[in-house]
């Protein structure tokens, strides 16, 4: 017989007060006191040793009551043999294993594909293991299901062989999603185990644990208390490593240069044993110094930008390489060439482009050209006929004096199909014009009576065309006056829409759905005579605005890091073009109309977007962080509620006691031999409350006895 709390059995040690209490014999008898005897002298009364037990059934009765209630407690059962196979795991494990760019250091993936290895060697039998790789993602290399059901014998070599075909990638590490993974695989795991036994719950960590380690996720969770991470920290023989770091400028896109060398970030570890560093683009030709890299100076921890060298040729290379630092994973920065962007501006007028009093000459102005953008007005008079052709290449139509019916058919066709057109009410007259757009009779245009000048008001924001001015400080139009604009009811236009009012409540901006696209409507001019809307710092951002409404892109970024998605910008004109993705080891992958973004940047390099009628590039490089790689001190990830275990060899200890008391347990309530025990205390009870109340009657005393 076994007991599931054997400390109660302590309780047995109280059957000596019924013992004690058995041997003090106390007899009382009534005392009559007569008046004659009160002058008697009282004598002491001599008494005798009666220290002997009386009433021995009670005695044992009693003692049966203590020592069944005892045994009761103490909750005792019959043990029987265990089936292994309604035991669970003695222990759940999660081998997560690091593939991070940072694991391709000389020497750390051998080490780490040993002790994984190691790990799996030491799984018992009963073990459940599940192993995980992860970088800037987590993915699942061999369930919980398939490890069990697999032979016990084949468990550690069919893991062994999985690990065999893992290597390091390009990604950057997101360490805090992957502990938050594997601790809710052990936990999906055992919801789904039908078994209820107690099993130890840890994590395998096996990494270089380097500082640029992501941890945000941690910070969000709850840490299981029953969750304990063992780490395996990986170390490389040399520490010193530097990395390179394009800076780019927002500013650039709208004055930079193109041939302007660019600006790089060195970082230099913060272990590093070395402190110079030489960098060039490939090939090491330069102009300043053919075959001769660059030296610079960074001191451990810290980081210098420099200016890239100038190439032999006057142009930026595609790729900066660093060397003297102990590590070359990261010793490669690739740069896409900063090609400039056409955009074709179609200006429908017969002004001068020299007279500066005409909205020609400040169109040319405000679509100057920049290092990125290159931009191409070209001015068409409205009574001539205008190709097809030429209107579907064109990003931003502006239309100002009468078109024919001709070109307005071509026109209306080009906006239906998704772009915008600006119609620029020069005089009253382009109300005939407007409503050949809108294909109705007629539209009642005048010339408005400005007293002295109108300001806008009551600006739409929210409309995507002036979203960039809803932020505090640029949506101020009140500096800008008009002197003339023509006066137009927006009821007769269909589902107009008004952008903007003057401050007199008439039309200033309005949009015009045709099909897919828009037909803008600007009620004034930016001619020196109409108003100071070209001298104002709202100009230039308010055509690039409308260019962009209408589906160009102005801003196509160059520079990416591996995991980031690359929005592909499609020309609205050619939506169904063919375009691929030449990827930098030569895959091309074709990318379907629908698809709007590439997500299979998992390598650095140059990538090349091809289409019918354009190719262009951006390069990818690895994270910043990625390239912090001196050791992350443990206490960070202790800091955010993770429970450390650098052994295992306690909390297992105390996993298998518990198990084995759960076991227990599971017997005990099968047999529940404590009610048997109960109803037998309960019937002795009854017998010994009989018993003493029989043995204590009174018992009267006989007639003439005195005391």
């Amino acid at each position: 017989m076994n007991f599931l709390y054997p400390l109660f059995l302590a309780g047995i040690v109280a059957i000596g007060i019924p013992i004690v209490l058995h041997m003090v014999r106390q007899k009382t008898r009534k005392h009559i006191t007569f008046s004659s005897l009160m002058f008697v002298p009282v004598a002491m009364s001599r008494f005798k040793n009666r220290s002997r037990i009386e009433n021995i059934l009670l005695l044992l009765l009693r003692c049966a009551i203590i020592g069944l209630l005892a045994f009761a407690f103490s909750r005792p059962f019959f043990s029987s043999p265990i089936s292994e196979k309604d035991v669970r795991p003695a222990k759940r494990t999660v081998l997560l294993i690091d593939t991070s760019a940072s694991m391709r250091r000389t020497g750390l993936w051998a080490q780490a594909v040993a002790e994984a290895q190691s790990v799996l060697q030491q799984a018992d039998r009963a073990d459940s293991v599940c192993i995980m790789s992860f970088d800037q993602d987590t993915r699942i290399v061999m369930g919980f299901e398939q490890w069990d059901r697999l032979e016990s014998a084949q468990r550690a070599s069919a893991g062994a062989e999985q690990i065999s075909e893992l290597s390091p990638g390009w990604a950057k590490t997101n360490l805090g999603h992957a502990l938050v993974a594997a601790a809710e695989a052990i936990e999906d795991d055992e919801i789904n185990d039908p078994q209820q036994s107690a099993t130890a719950r840890r994590i395998v960590l096996v990494s270089d644990m380097q500082q640029g380690s992501e941890l945000e996720s941690l910070g969000a969770y709850e840490w299981p208390r029953q969750t304990r991470l063992v780490v395996k920290s990986i170390r490389p023989g040399v520490t010193t490593n530097a990395a390179l770091q394009l800076i780019t400028d927002r500013h650039d896109l709208a004055g930079t240069d193109a041939n302007d060398r660019p600006r790089v970030r060195v970082m230099n570890s913060s272990d590093a044993a070395a402190e110079q560093f030489q960098f060039n683009w490939a090939g090491g030709m330069t102009a300043e110094a053919p075959n001769e890299p660059i030296n610079v100076y960074v001191a451990p921890g810290r980081s210098v930008v420099v200016r890239a060298p100038t190439t032999a040729n006057g142009q930026p290379g595609r790729r900066l390489i660093l060397t003297g630092d102990d590590h070359d994973f990261d010793n490669t920065l690739h740069v896409a060439p900063s090609l400039q962007q056409p955009i074709n501006i179609l200006y429908i007028g017969g002004d001068d482009p020299n007279d500066s009093k005409e909205m020609l000459f400040y169109l040319r102005q405000a679509f100057g050209a920049t290092g990125v953008l290159a931009p191409r007005v070209v001015s068409h008079p409205g009574d001539k006929d205008i190709a097809a052709a030429e209107v579907a290449k064109a990003d931003l139509i502006i239309a100002t004096d009468p078109v024919n019916q001709q070109n307005i058919a071509t026109l209306r066709r080009h906006i239906e199909s998704g772009r915008a057109l600006l119609l620029v009410m020069k005089t009253a007259g382009a109300g005939k014009m407007l409503a050949d757009f809108a294909q109705i009779d007629n539209v009642k245009a005048e010339e408005a009576e400005v007293d002295g000048y109108a300001m806008l008001d009551r600006i739409e924001f929210t409309h995507p065309l002036l979203v960039p001015f809803s932020e505090p400080g640029f949506g101020d139009f009140t500096q800008i006056h008009f002197w003339k604009y023509r006066r137009i009811d927006a009821a007769d236009l269909p589902g107009a829409r008004v952008l903007a009012r003057f401050d007199t409540d008439d039309p200033a901006l309005l949009e015009i759905p045709l099909g897919k696209g828009s037909l803008l409507v600007l009620t004034s001019g930016w001619r020196r005579a109409d108003s100071q809307l070209a001298l104002s710092s709202k100009f230039v951002p308010l055509l690039y605005s409308i260019l962009e409404f209408g589906g160009f892109h102005t801003r196509q970024q160059l520079q990416y890091f591996v995991g980031d998605s690359v929005p592909v910008l499609r020309s609205t004109a050619y939506e169904s073009a063919n375009i691929r993705i030449r990827k930098p080891d030569g895959s091309v992958i074709s990318l379907d109309p629908a698809e709007q973004t590439f997500t299979q940047t998992d390598q650095p390099g140059i990538y090349t977007i091809e289409s019918d009628t354009e190719n262009r590039f951006f390069a990818v490089n690895l994270s910043a962080q990625e390239c912090r790689t001196s050791p992350m001190p443990i206490e960070e990830i202790e800091g955010l509620g993770v429970l450390l275990d650098q052994s295992g060899d306690v909390h297992i200890g105390k996993i298998e006691k518990a198990q084995h008391h759960s076991n227990l347990a599971d017997m005990e309530y099968e047999q529940k031999l404590w009610r048997r025990l109960l109803t037998a205390l309960l019937a002795v009870a009854l017998f010994e409350t009989a018993l003493a109340g029989w043995l204590t009657r009174s018992v009267p005393a006989p007639q003439g006895e005195q005391t």
